[in-house]
């Protein structure tokens, strides 16, 4: 037998521990791990013997392997460190085994099946997750079994390893586990990826996760979600923060969120949060789901018709609008549309130039009123991407772009069938 340096856990899980005269000492039941580190350390081992349970350190063990693929844990000195858990322990079998994981690089969820282990710089530490039928094969014993079919059938079978260094371990549901970084490795990726992550866990883990974003980043991946997934969130937040959440969200959006959620769930968000914001969804929801007045985008960037190319540039630079309502700034006399200036016109112009000498005033703009199909025959016809919105009195009380004009056309035709 020589000393193994790494190894599947599954392969000592449960195994008896022997004393240097090969008594048995006890039966090795789980592992703690310090996940403070991009790779885990194995900080101590859960002996069990009869009806005792107690810790000792790693140190104290050594692992050694046969020439026929088996394991033998032997204590490698008399003198054994004893230790005890800390009260936020994380365990490898209890904590990790079986449960859901992310793989940041596959951005998906996956199941834990099994844990690669090895010695790091004489440390024992977690390598990889095995998330394949192999190391599921290997954890109920089978996984000669699973060789010899997969020879037969002339298929692979190999083992489908997860870096540690790309896994995000989901665990923060234990009452008493608080990590020092939770879910930092899952913020690094897109809205979009976060979403499809989150709509794949289950419902504890959603709110774990969603609970640790920032209210930014929170607020883009709320956006994407599934409305029943948009939901059940906002209800298991705090007021304050849910308030937060949806202050960062487009007001249309927000609204449309609002809408779905209980009168009562819906009233205490509005009034937590800032009055301007709450204001402005107040007046979104008031619109019929099928005019552009209940999709419309409020943040536009408006100017009075008087101000001048340098005062422009300086409050867009100062402001940071979304990419999305900058390509052209909207012209204003008295709150009323008047013409509408493209951001590349407005950095080629000398900076004393006013707005009304830049604009354009053929305006193709449309009614809060008007009907989605309406506003899309007009997009299709002068082949636009956003057009302003206009209420009773030509007074501009929004923007409308093509892509949320798609999305809710193609969302009330699934509620019409």
């Amino acid at each position: 037998m020589t000393l193994s340096n790494n190894l599947f856990f599954s392969k000592i899980l449960y195994k008896d521990i022997h004393n240097l005269d090969n008594s048995i000492f006890g039966n090795l039941n789980d592992v703690l791990i310090d996940a403070r580190a991009n790779k885990p350390i194995l900080s101590a081992i859960e002996v069990k013997s009869g009806k005792r349970t107690f810790y000792i350190n790693c140190e104290s063990l050594d692992i050694f392997r046969s020439t026929s693929d088996r394991f033998v844990l032997k204590l490698s000195s008399p003198q054994i460190t004893f230790t005890s858990a800390p009260e936020n322990a994380i365990f490898l079998a209890k904590d990790i085994l079986d449960r859901q994981i992310i793989d940041i690089n596959g951005r998906k969820v996956e199941r834990v099946n099994d844990i690669r282990i090895g010695l790091i710089n004489q440390t024992w530490t977690v390598i990889a997750a095995d998330i394949g039928l192999r190391g599921l094969m290997r954890r109920l014993g089978l996984e000669y079994v699973g060789i010899v079919l997969a020879s037969l059938a002339k298929k692979p079978f190999h083992n489908k390893l997860v870096v540690w260094d790309e896994v995000q371990p989901l665990i923060s549901n234990r009452d008493n586990l608080k990590l020092t970084q939770p879910y930092t490795k899952l913020t690094t990726l897109h809205a979009a990826d976060i979403a499809d992550i989150i709509e794949d866990l289950d419902k504890q883990a959603q709110i774990d996760v969603f609970k640790s974003l920032e209210p930014e980043q929170a607020a883009d991946v709320l956006e994407e979600v599934d409305a029943e997934v948009q939901i059940a969130l906002l209800e298991q937040l705090p007021i304050e923060q849910a308030a937060d959440v949806l202050e960062m969200m487009p007001q249309d959006e927000a609204a449309d969120i609002l809408e779905e959620v209980t009168d009562q769930t819906a009233e205490k968000l509005l009034i937590e949060m800032e009055e301007h914001i709450s204001e402005e969804i107040r007046e979104l929801m008031e619109y019929d789901d099928r005019t552009i007045g209940s999709m419309m985008m409020t943040d536009m960037m408006a100017f009075d018709k008087d101000e001048n190319v340098k005062s422009v540039l300086k409050q867009l630079r100062r402001e940071q609008p979304d990419e999305d309502i900058t390509n052209f700034v909207y012209v204003i006399s008295e709150k009323k549309l008047v013409g509408v200036v493209s951001l590349i016109d407005l950095i080629h112009a000398k900076s004393n130039r006013v707005l009304r000498s830049l604009m354009k005033t053929d305006l193709v703009v449309l009614k809060d009123t008007d009907k989605i199909e309406e506003a899309l025959e007009q997009m299709q016809k002068y082949n636009l991407m956003i057009l302003p919105v206009v209420d009773e009195q030509e007074e501009l009380v929004g923007i409308v772009s093509l892509m949320d004009i798609v999305y809710e056309y193609i969302k009330l035709k699934k509620v019409d069938v």
